[in-house]
Formats: structure tokens, sequence, C-alpha cells
């Protein structure tokens, strides 16, 4: 049976001849998704709007002509599959789902998996996906008022964004965040998951393109009073629809003196009455954990980051 290729026009394709999928309605789809899911991760993400948020990539997983279940997939990229009771064969579906993808994906790039949770491991192993070394989980807690207090040694900015010659979007002072995070992160767990080494690794561009202006009242550097230097910075973006901790790193010789602690209670406190919650991804193993725990953020289900396609068969 021929596959047919990833098209933006196509809504349905077949999977084989008595299994097909079918573009969804996000906001239908996200209600299915929201039960069928995983009820524990689910839970963690209390609004209705997590998973029906508008993308061009929800399909309907169907039986002849039984809906059995719900998948998100675009070329090189598969998550948040689910299956519906009393449905069971979810090995036989998977591995025709990874069939067509490989069929529509770049065979110079990975195939990637995203948000792989305990209960879908052993399926998606079986099926050939190998897992990434990092286990994460999504962090949060409600926002809140803070008194938050700085000493008379540090200056407490949010950082500017503008728009450059070509239009594209930067920080003012691009350079100073990104020899921060090379000076906080550099050898570090963060750096490895996110496959960073070099300081041009760590110029920011990825979250500006997703924030908002009390994101960004929300977001803090702190300088060194006396040597000018940028030592601290928390960055936020939205996660969906949501607040989160895209980046906050401290550089090593100013840890210890609770820099990370205020900047997340002055986000939580500037985004009270905006955002209802704030969270933060975090990666087991990462010391920082016992800060957000003495902060009062609550761990969600423990996830593998990425499972991926070693491998074009």
């Amino acid at each position: 049976m021929e596959l047919n290729k990833w098209s933006e026009e196509l809504n349905s394709y077949n999977l084989s001849n008595e299994y097909s999928i079918q573009k969804a309605e996000p906001e239908e789809w996200g209600l299915y998704c929201s039960v069928y899911y995983n009820m524990a991760y689910t839970g963690f993400f209390r609004e209705e709007d997590y998973f029906n948020v508008s993308r061009n990539n929800s399909f309907w997983i169907y039986k002849g002509e039984s809906k059995i279940g719900g998948v998100r997939m675009a070329p090189n990229t598969l998550y948040h599959l689910f299956f519906m009771p009393p449905f069971n064969d979810s090995f036989e579906v998977l591995k025709l789902l990874k069939r067509i993808l490989i069929k529509w994906s770049d065979a110079t790039q990975r195939i990637k998996i995203y948000e792989i949770l305990p209960d879908q491991v052993h399926l998606f192993t079986r099926a050939g996906f190998w897992p990434d070394e990092f286990r994460c989980r999504w962090m949060q807690r409600p926002t809140d008022h803070f008194n938050v207090r700085w000493d008379h040694d540090f200056i407490v900015k949010s950082p500017e964004i503008i728009e450059n010659e070509t239009g594209a979007k930067q920080y003012i002072n691009e350079d100073e965040i990104a020899q921060c995070d090379f000076d906080s992160f550099v050898g570090g767990f963060e750096a490895l998951r996110r496959k960073k080494t070099s300081l041009e690794d760590f110029i920011p561009n990825e979250e500006i393109y997703f924030t908002n202006e009390n994101l960004t009242q929300a977001s803090t550097l702190v300088y060194d009073k006396v040597t000018g230097q940028l030592i601290a910075n928390c960055r936020l973006c939205l996660q969906d629809n949501q607040a989160a901790v895209y980046s906050i790193g401290v550089n090593p010789a100013y840890r210890g003196k609770g820099l990370a602690t205020r900047m997340l209670q002055r986000a939580l406190t500037s985004l009270k009455d905006k955002y209802p919650v704030l969270r933060l991804y975090v990666m087991e193993g990462n010391d920082a954990e016992s800060v957000y725990f003495n902060l009062g953020f609550v761990p969600g289900v423990q996830e593998i980051q990425t499972m991926y396609v070693p491998v074009y068969e």
C-alpha cells in the first residue's frame, strides 16, 4: 500500500487497509486528549486550553469507521498519542504511525517524539524508538505577591526587546545575556540538554518570539553595582498560553546569595492577576530543583524529554 507524503492540504491519510488518521478540530481533539492521554499528567495542566491550542497537526486515529484515539504529528515529530478504551492494540497502530512518519520526514533530521510519559515508554521502545538520556518534568505554582528585597550591591532591571535593521527581534544587551548564560551553564546539565557549548550558542533568540510585554517586564536582569557585570538573569516565555520560565541562571561566583529565589519571586509578583500560574521545566539531577521546591513549586509527572528514530528503516 502506497503511503501519501505530508501535505498541508490533505485532511486524511491511510495507514493500512484497516487504519487511517484524519485531521481534527483542535478544541474537540483537546477535550479527548485531556481525558485519555495520562490523567496524572493532564491533571497537572488544569487549564482547559492546554491541549486544544490551534495547530494544524492534530489527528484522529480510526479503525475502519470507529474513532480509537488521537495523535499530534507532522514531519519529524510526534507527541500526545492516546487511545480510547476498549481499544488495546496500541503497538500495531504505533508501528503504522512510525511508518508514515518516516515517509513524511526529512531523512537528514531525527524524528523526535516528545513528552513520553511512564505509561508509554515501553510501547515506544518496542516500536523502535530510542530514549534520550534526559528525564524532565514540569513544575508550577500559583502566582502571588512577594516582598522582594534586593541587596544594595545589585542593580535590577527588566530586559528590553527591539527590532534590528533586518526586522528581527533581539534583546538590546543580547551579548551580555549570552555571556551570563555561558558563565552560568557551560559544562553543566542544562547546557548538555540543550546542546550548547560555545558562547555563540547562548545568544538568546528563540524565546523572544514566544513572549509578550507582561512576561518581559516580569523577567529579570541582575547586575553587580561595582563591576557593572550582568551576573544573573531570569527570562520568561509563553508555554502554549501560560507563563513559563525559559531560562534562569546565576554566575557561579554569585551563587548562594538567593538571587534565583528573588528573581522567581519577582516574576511571581509581577504576573499576579495576569497569569494564574508560573511554570518551569526542570531536568532530573538539576541542583536548582531544591530552590523551586522551597518556593512552593509542585512537580508533575516525570517524562523522557524525547525519544527518536536512530536510523530510517
